[in-house]
């Protein structure tokens, strides 16, 4: 906030706000310049700030435009769906399916959004990407999107289809970037280490068969139990949150542990 925060205008809309009255102990000024020192440090990794944490988050939902067959069968055009959602730490990568709602629809255009209105012509358009598809009928065909973001602002869209492995990609960034320099393709070499699926990373996928295994070993209620566990740790895994997939992977693991009566490395 800075000096702004001196304005009364700007305390008593605070005020207003939270009810209370705001501190105006330490120096606006001195505690921005603190904050960008400290956000330098943390990036050149200075050792002086090794137990300060501070993480990146988006500022912006990120998502694409799509529509919605309502119960009257009409369709319903222009309504957002985020991909990433605003408060989401970075770098991240997410993705998420989509399907044909036409018969004999021949190409799927997505309008990339940033914002947080429910209806698209409210949101900031960032681009387009579209793509070719078979002809079917409405539903059978799957297109997955997937939103690459990183901490300066990079985002990567693919659009690709299951059925054939097909992708497009669009690259979105600061128009005065250069898309060819080592920077830019450092940044984008990291961006392509995220684009996995939680469920096809080593350690998730360990843990999913070594539930499968110990689903196929036990029977009756411990054979249901496990079941359970297995549907559980899988929707987490959907969820594509890291930090929620590492503490239900560690559940997961306990729990099947408890069941064996052993510990497996």
């Amino acid at each position: 906030m800075g000096g702004a925060t001196r304005m009364p205008i700007v305390r008593r809309a605070v005020t207003r706000m939270f009810g209370r009255f705001p501190s105006a102990g330490p120096n606006p000024d001195e505690a921005v310049a603190l904050g960008a020192a400290i956000q330098a440090g943390l990036k050149a990794r200075d050792a002086a700030l090794k137990d300060v944490v501070m993480i990146d988050v988006c500022p912006y939902t990120l998502g694409v435009d799509s529509g919605q067959r309502r119960p009257d069968g009409a369709i319903a055009s222009g309504i957002f769906t985020p991909i990433i959602e605003r408060n989401t730490v970075v770098p991240a990568s997410r993705i998420k399916r989509f399907s044909t709602i036409h018969d004999n629809q021949r190409d799927v255009v997505f309008n990339i959004y940033q914002g947080e209105s429910r209806k698209v012509e409210d949101n900031i358009l960032l681009g387009k990407i579209d793509l070719l598809v078979p002809p079917r009928r409405a539903g059978a065909v799957s297109i997955d999107v997937r939103f690459t973001y990183d901490v300066n602002g990079l985002l990567e869209v693919d659009v690709k289809l299951p059925e054939t492995g097909e992708t497009k990609q669009l690259v979105i960034v600061d128009e005065e970037v250069d898309m060819n320099s080592s920077e830019m393709r450092r940044r984008r070499d990291e961006l392509a280490a995220l684009k996995i699926h939680p469920r096809d990373a080593q350690e998730n996928r360990a843990a999913l068969a070594r539930g499968t295994r110990c689903f196929e070993q036990f029977l009756g209620d411990r054979r249901e139990f496990i079941g359970h566990l297995v549907g559980q740790f899988e929707a987490v895994l959907d969820s594509q949150n890291p930090k929620q997939i590492e503490l239900a992977r560690n559940e997961f693991m306990k729990a099947l542990d408890a069941i064996e009566g052993d510990r497996y490395l």
